[in-house]
């Protein structure tokens, strides 16, 4: 998922929906719902680490989802 989130791409809830819907397809959902957002805002904050300091609005972007971040 740290990938797809990655790409250029608009981040958006249509996004968002993709990639759990990539996890579910590639049987990564664990089906505990604790568990998977937990399991998402562990990837947020790493993929917030990986974009780049000149991507101003992505990086804005990561941190409205990730708490305590915003």
């Amino acid at each position: 998922m740290e990938e797809f989130l990655l790409t250029r791409e608009p981040l958006d809830i249509v996004r968002i929906s993709t990639a759990l819907f990539v996890r579910v397809e590639e049987d990564e959902w664990t089906g505990n719902l604790e568990k998977e957002v937990e399991n998402f805002e562990n990837i947020l904050q790493k993929v917030l680490e990986r974009v780049p300091s000149e991507d101003v609005e992505r990086k804005k972007s990561f941190k409205i989802l990730v708490p305590g971040k915003n």
